[in-house]
């Protein structure tokens, strides 16, 4: 790692921080802290989306796991592509007509208050776990390629996170994941599109692979592949649509922007990770021995396939600027769960009738700063287990912990007829299927009936996260259903039968004018004014080319901030020549 490698991941850092620092004072109360007044632009809300959805791991672990098995990656992200297009259609809109803040209120109108409790305290911990994950993918790498401890990496990336998170709520970290959208996507797609050039297209590219391109190594079996990739795809649409990630809807002003949202994330998720994992696709077709390149990763040196191609194949920086990248895609994902979680604590926990908005505003960020300290405590604990691979780690956690939340929140918007306690018992039933497949499930050779042959590590794996999700989907979706025989419509309180009646008429009732809050261009404005002045600092690097790959990452960026500049300077003049309008709008 050279020197300007260096200066170009410090300038990010003191970058971002300064652009969500910029958008600090659009968090007036903790209404705007928590998720933007309910007035972001769907572009701002689908970058949002998108860029929650994957983090460093995904140019780390998941290009390892492309190195070394081929095609069979993207399904992970093409299912969050068809859960943001069944969202699209389906979930996006009712979610936001819900008129709520935080996913816990969702939670607590359809269960009740005690199911709210359940969700809320295991919420934080296991959103702190993952972003935790997160972090430590980001701290590992750079600490391996820096040479620097990972403890110090850890530290410094931990609490510049918990700075962008804490400084501007909502506003700061949805306008700086278009930043880090921008960069990550100027970055990604003309590295990918540059390996591709030099494979001399798909089909070479598929044919040097090293063996079989599209089951990738140890997987004789191809209908454990195929069984892996149908539960992969049905277990990311749930994680895609559940109560529980609803956030990224709740931001937006009106159920059309809330729809456009999600179809920018789910089309951005079907061409995004196809040129994501290109290099790694190119390397193992080189032949590259990543062992032998970074053997300060040990057993995880696969993890390095993504930087190798840019540290071996790219113009002097590239790398500096892929570590941006890396960090850009950590600081969305990371940033926005410790927002949620504060928005969480602020309106579900701690609010009082007798609190000002700002002791609200106060403890919404006192919390994020305390959350983000506890997030890089776990993540230096699990960077301290030398045997713990990160994709086997992501799937586990999404397929044994996660799921038996989010079923019964996915249903909350589908299935009516449930008791209250539906909610609650639904998830003690998932910790059961999770605890017992954890415990007593490990495969090692398929049984007598599918021709009892011996399994390989892999085929492991991806069998006993197949049999998990499919286990949720039977015996956990299978319970949650069969409450409605215990359904009683005459058992509720009457405040609660209101409650409850209301939530399901929301879901159907459109929002009013009255409701919609108009956007205010200068967020828009201050946006293409940080790209412009982002791509002004990345043009040095055009000087350090010998071609042109780092000319197309500036023009990228600076189109983008172009075309933001020019969008918000037409908006403002409209509103200046128009008449008043009767919608609220956010301050300036």
């Amino acid at each position: 790692m050279e020197l300007i490698d260096f200066a170009i991941v410090i300038g990010y850092f003191i970058f971002i921080v300064l652009a969500a620092f910029g958008f600090r004072r659009f968090a007036l109360d903790s209404h705007h802290f928590i998720n933007g007044g309910n007035a972001m632009p769907w572009w701002m809300a689908g970058a949002t989306a998108f860029m929650t959805q994957f983090s460093a791991w995904t140019f780390t672990g998941a290009a390892g796991k492309a190195f070394t098995d081929g095609v069979a990656i993207l399904a992970l992200f093409w299912g969050n592509a068809l859960g943001f297009f069944i969202a699209a259609r389906f979930f996006a809109a009712r979610y936001r007509k819900l008129r709520v803040e935080t996913p816990m209120d969702v939670i607590a109108q359809r269960f009740g208050r005690p199911t709210e409790r359940l969700f809320t305290w295991l919420q934080f911990p296991l959103s702190t776990l993952t972003a935790a994950i997160w972090l430590n993918g980001l701290a590992y790498i750079i600490s391996a390629i820096s040479g620097i401890d990972i403890v110090p990496t850890l530290l410094v990336t931990g609490l510049f996170i918990t700075l962008i998170s804490a400084s501007g709520g909502a506003w700061a970290v949805n306008a700086t994941n278009v930043i880090q959208l921008v960069l990550i996507l100027a970055i990604t797609l003309i590295t990918g599109a540059y390996a591709l050039w030099l494979a001399d297209g798909p089909g070479p590219l598929i044919t040097h692979f090293p063996g079989n391109f599209w089951l990738g190594s140890e997987m004789p079996h191809s209908s454990l592949l195929l069984g892996w990739v149908a539960m992969v795809l049905l277990q990311q649409t749930v994680s895609t649509n559940n109560a529980n990630s609803c956030y990224r809807f709740l931001v937006t002003r009106n159920e059309p922007d809330a729809r456009k949202a999600a179809r920018l994330a789910g089309v951005l998720f079907i061409v995004g990770p196809v040129m994501w994992f290109i290099p790694p696709w190119f390397s193992a077709g080189q032949g590259v021995d990543l062992g032998s390149s970074y053997p300060q990763l040990g057993e995880q040196a696969i993890n390095g396939a993504y930087l190798h191609f840019v540290t071996h194949m790219m113009p002097a920086g590239t790398l500096g600027l892929a570590l941006a990248a890396m960090l850009a895609a950590t600081i969305s994902p990371m940033s926005t769960a410790l927002n949620r979680n504060a928005g969480i604590f602020i309106r579900n926990i701690y609010q009082a009738p007798h609190h000002s908005e700002a002791r609200l505003l106060k403890a919404g960020r006192w919390i994020t700063l305390l959350n983000g300290f506890l997030a890089t405590l776990l993540a230096w604990a699990i960077a301290k287990q030398d045997k713990l691979g990160f994709f086997e780690l992501v799937m586990a956690v999404s397929s044994l912990i996660q799921m038996p939340l989010t079923i019964p929140a996915l249903l909350a918007v589908i299935v009516r007829r449930t008791p209250d306690w539906a909610g609650w018992s639904t998830v003690l039933v998932g910790t059961l299927v999770s605890a017992s497949l954890y415990l007593g499930f490990h495969p090692t050779q398929l049984p007598a009936w599918l021709g009892g042959s011996t399994l390989t590590p892999r085929e492991a794996a991806d069998l006993t996260f197949a049999v998990t999700v499919l286990a949720h989907l039977v015996v956990t979706c299978g319970f949650f259903l069969l409450t409605r025989l215990w359904y009683q419509p005459k058992g509720y309180a009457p405040q609660r039968a209101r409650q409850v009646a209301r939530f399901f008429a929301n879901l159907k009732r459109p929002l009013q004018p009255s409701e919609i809050t108009l956007g205010n261009p200068r967020q828009t404005l201050l946006l293409g004014r940080l790209l412009l002045l982002l791509s002004f600092l990345l043009s040095p690097l055009v000087w350090l080319a010998t071609d042109y790959l780092h000319g197309l990452i500036v023009l990228a960026v600076l189109l983008a901030g172009m075309g933001l500049y020019l969008s918000a300077r037409r908006e403002i003049r409209l509103i200046r020549t128009s008449a008043p309008h009767k919608e609220k709008r956010t301050p300036d």
